[in-house]
């Protein structure tokens, strides 16, 4: 829409989408939501990372040993070869391991958390500009219904004035009412500019 056209045809030439496609719009399109998405990407792969490091505590090797060997069960001395493969593992990396993996999920949900903020408050400016368009787009209408008539009335003034009818106070005075209906409505309208442009910011695409 060209919003240079004059008031009334900005009046009648906006139809604003539903608002739920607007809610679609400014999240798909959305910095802070990209963001907060490319966040969430990133403390998942740091977890799937940290889920595969918690095998680096635990290592696995073979061993063949020979000499005597204590059998506390029937309190004698065995002599041979032992051998078979050894697990060893640090308690310490183990467990240190696990509280990462924790600290991501955590900021996992964080970031999750945050990105229905965002979205919340993104929905509700949307809600608030898309009622603000709306609102001024009626109060245009009314608007040029005022100077409409105030301009009927102004003619009819200098009509009467030219006939000797009227004194010029009283066309002074309806000049001046005519006047003010227009600067209402330039106001209006700039609003209803104003508010229109900032919700096809929001939604990120030109009506």
């Amino acid at each position: 829409m060209d919003l240079n056209t004059d008031s009334s045809a900005i009046s009648d030439e906006i139809v604003l989408p539903p608002i739920d496609t607007l809610y679609a719009w400014a999240i798909k399109n959305s910095p802070v939501v990209k963001q907060q998405d490319a966040m969430m990407e990133k403390t998942d792969a740091d977890t799937r990372r940290v889920q595969k490091q918690w095998m680096n505590g635990i290592k696995f090797s073979a061993n063949i040993r020979s000499g005597n060997y204590g059998n506390t069960v029937v309190n004698q001395v065995e002599t041979g070869y032992s051998y078979g493969p050894v697990v060893s593992f640090s308690l310490y990396e183990v467990f240190s391991q696990r509280n990462l993996v924790n600290v991501y999920k955590a900021e996992e949900k964080v970031a999750a958390y945050k990105r229905d903020e965002v979205i919340f408050e993104l929905k509700k400016w949307i809600s608030i500009l898309y009622n603000n368009v709306v609102t001024q787009q009626n109060l245009l209408k009314i608007r040029n219904e005022a100077v409409s008539s105030a301009e009927i009335h102004l003619k009819m003034a200098e009509k009467e004035f030219n006939e000797g009818s009227i004194q010029l106070g009283e066309l002074s005075r309806v000049s001046e009412i005519y006047t003010k209906t227009r600067a209402d409505r330039e106001v209006t309208l700039n609003d209803l500019k104003n508010y229109y442009m900032q919700l096809q910011q929001f939604c990120g695409i030109k009506f």
